[in-house]
């Protein structure tokens, strides 16, 4: 099991971007400086950590693009490619967003030829109450589809 999960590992790509600081739990103090401005952050740590490059807000597909693009380069992806795209909320962005940032990935994943075979959305790792989301990106192979879509029953997680 740990070659599979190295194996795994090895074929995903993932960058973070936010809207807003997380907060701390208990005193509600922001957790970084990017403060009430019209940035985004590009590359922050999964934890609402700073350290990403600060842009203009852009638009869903412009985000996209660019994180994406980046994703794609990291992974080699190209034209004939099978992935597996999650979008991972921050604590803060609507569903509605987060399914938007979805079908933005699926259409630019499709304009490059590549297949997008199974995806999840939702809060699956978030931080407090941040407003952004996490890209990853992994190319799939036959057997990543086939365990994909066996059925799985654990505290955390079940599928038919």
């Amino acid at each position: 099991m740990a070659d599979i999960a190295q194996r795994y590992a090895d074929s995903m790509a993932s960058v973070t971007v936010k809207s807003t600081d997380a907060t701390h739990p208990q005193n509600g103090m922001s957790f970084g400086d990017l403060g009430e401005t019209d940035l985004m952050e590009i590359g922050a740590g999964q934890h609402g950590e700073g350290g990403g490059v600060r842009v203009p807000m852009m638009s869903s597909k412009e985000t996209v693009s660019t994180v994406a693009q980046a994703l794609c380069k990291n992974l080699d992806l190209k034209s004939g490619d099978r992935a597996f795209v999650m979008i991972n909320g921050c604590g803060a962005t609507t569903m509605m967003e987060l399914l938007v940032l979805l079908k933005d990935t699926v259409e630019f994943l499709k304009a490059m030829g590549v297949e997008v075979v199974a995806s999840m959305v939702g809060e699956i790792l978030t931080v407090q109450e941040a407003a952004g989301f996490q890209m990853n990106i992994t190319k799939w192979d036959d057997e990543f589809i086939r365990l994909w879509s066996a059925p799985c029953h654990t505290p955390a997680y079940s599928k038919e």
